[in-house]
């Protein structure tokens, strides 16, 4: 049966949502969460009220993060790096270099509806 309140002489139904789980996810479910919310509100709006949002964002976040640490160590092995001991900066700017291309190359995951 399902409750009202009265405000200003409507009947509105006390609905309200289950509890969230307090699962957290990281940067790519975050990125993931702000595209739903700019781009797919009725979407985002569905999933948190049926509670597959938060399951969703973490799986997201679980699987770019895999393709990333994947692709990572395929351009690794594919890159001839500095010596990381004597060109420690050289080393880093190449890592950073590497890091983006692998996020780039996973971004499709994070923007498709």
């Amino acid at each position: 049966m399902m409750e009202y309140t009265q405000v200003n002489g409507y009947l509105i139904p006390n609905l309200t949502l289950d509890e969230q789980p307090t699962q957290t996810f990281g940067k790519y479910g975050e990125i993931r969460r702000e595209f739903l919310r700019a781009n797919a509100p009725a979407l985002f709006d569905l999933m948190l009220m049926l509670g597959t949002l938060y399951p969703h964002l973490t799986e997201v976040d679980n699987t770019v993060r895999t393709q990333v640490s994947q692709t990572m160590d395929e351009l690794i092995r594919r890159t001839a790096l500095p010596d990381r001991k004597t060109e420690p900066l050289a080393w880093a700017q190449q890592m950073n270099q590497l890091k983006a291309q692998a996020e780039e190359l996973a971004m499709p995951v994070l923007y498709a509806l």
